[in-house]
C-alpha cells in the first residue's frame, strides 16, 4: 500500500507503544488499601461534597427584590479592585 509495510513484527508494535505501555508487558498491580487517614479523607470529602453551600436566602431574596426594582446599589470601583485583586492572587499560583 503506498509503500508502506503492513506486515509489522511484535518488536514493531512495541516499539510504536508510548514508553510506559511497551515497558509494562504485565497487568497493572492491585492498588494498595486505603490507610485509615485516606478512608477518613476521602469520607470528609465525599461529606463536604454532598453538603448544600450555606446560602441565606432572605438575603438572597432581598438582594433579587432589589435588583428587580432597580434599587441595588453598584460601587464599580470596588468590583473593579475586587476583580484586579482576584486577578492578581490567580497569576500568583
Amino acid at each position: 500500500m503506498d509503500g508502506i509495510d503492513t506486515k509489522l513484527s511484535t518488536s514493531d508494535l512495541a516499539r510504536l507503544r508510548p514508553a510506559s505501555v511497551a515497558a509494562s508487558p504485565a497487568a497493572p498491580a492491585t492498588p494498595a488499601a486505603p490507610t485509615a487517614q485516606q478512608q477518613a479523607t476521602a469520607n470528609l470529602i465525599s461529606l463536604l461534597a454532598d453538603a448544600a453551600p450555606p446560602i441565606d436566602t432572605k438575603k438572597v431574596e432581598a438582594i433579587r427584590a432589589l435588583i428587580g426594582q432597580g434599587a441595588y446599589p453598584i460601587d464599580e470601583r470596588a468590583i473593579a479592585a475586587k476583580m484586579i485583586a482576584l486577578d492578581v492572587v490567580v497569576a500568583k499560583d
